[in-house]
């Protein structure tokens, strides 16, 4: 509970009936606020949310997207100032429109990062009460979740409502920790470089950041961590075989919340995130609310 290491990679999608900017769900990976930066983990979590899309004004071109995931994620520490993070998920799909309803279901594509502790203050001297704690590094996402694209009226008819981009992509991040005492801000940025996968598609690229406020309490034996922040995401514009889509990308701004939980080698954690304020696919996409809850045994 002592510093907080946050990291969020996401990434945006389009949608069905051959329309190419609907919904977001393929490739998005959310870690938020890191169980104990110190100790290596294992646990589960559960995410969802949800996306209207529209073309025109005619009701029959509406479109609804709902996107869950059942995750289990892990931290290991090969040497005590290198972290690696990744997580395995199993992704349940469902997109509804005026003719009905298409589900997707199955493992998604698996992200592998590594951090170096490049500044930890607390480490030489534990009794400062200003602490400053900064992580560099990076990493890659394998296309283990399944791609395929088809125009068959019976199958998903978009490159995105997917259980994985089919694409190989690369990250950078670095994240800042500040403390005092009891209270604590964190701060990270992310840069997701994607690449064209065998269809000759191509996600735009992603930007992502986050600004958290913290307060750390201990109550008998549990320790509570509520916190508050900002969260920004912004991409760029997808492409087919180096040709520009139109009407994808763009940026959204999310207030958000939640509550950690501590209680000897388990932690109990949620989040949520709310949109403030959003520009997705030129107005034509309307991001609701997103949730996530984790269960994780800390070693």
């Amino acid at each position: 509970m002592k510093k907080i290491t946050i990291m969020i990679l996401l990434t945006f999608t389009i949608s069905a009936q051959a329309c190419e900017f609907c919904g977001c769900g393929v490739g998005n990976f959310y870690l938020g606020i890191l169980p104990q930066f110190h100790r290596n983990f294992v646990g589960i979590r559960y995410q969802v949310q949800d996306f209207n899309s529209h073309v025109g004004l005619h009701p029959s071109l509406a479109t609804t997207e709902h996107f869950q995931s059942t995750e289990l994620w892990a931290r290991f520490y090969p040497i005590p100032k290198l972290q690696v993070l990744t997580l395995v998920a199993y992704h349940f799909n469902e997109q509804t429109t005026t003719s009905g309803k298409i589900y997707l279901d199955g493992i998604g594509d698996i992200p592998v990062l590594v951090n170096y502790n490049l500044i930890n203050t607390q480490s030489n001297d534990p009794e400062r009460e200003w602490n400053h704690n900064v992580w560099i590094g990076g990493g890659v996402k394998v296309p283990t979740g399944k791609y395929t694209f088809t125009d068959t009226p019976t199958e998903v008819a978009n490159a995105n409502f997917q259980l994985g981009t089919g694409s190989i992509d690369f990250m950078m991040n670095a994240i800042y920790t500040l403390r005092y005492k009891k209270f604590g801000v964190n701060s990270d940025f992310t840069y997701k470089l994607n690449t064209f996968n065998p269809d000759r598609y191509k996600f735009g690229n992603k930007i992502n950041g986050t600004v958290s406020m913290v307060f750390i309490q201990q109550v008998k034996k549990v320790g509570l961590m509520p916190n508050a922040g900002v969260y920004y995401e912004d991409s760029g514009l997808n492409k087919s075989d180096d040709i520009v889509i139109s009407d994808t990308g763009g940026s959204a701004l999310f207030a958000t919340g939640g509550l950690e939980m501590y209680w000897q080698k388990y932690s109990l954690g949620m989040n949520y995130r709310k949109p403030v304020e959003q520009d997705l696919a030129n107005g034509r996409i309307k991001a609701h609310e997103r949730m996530m809850v984790h269960l994780t045994f800390l070693f």
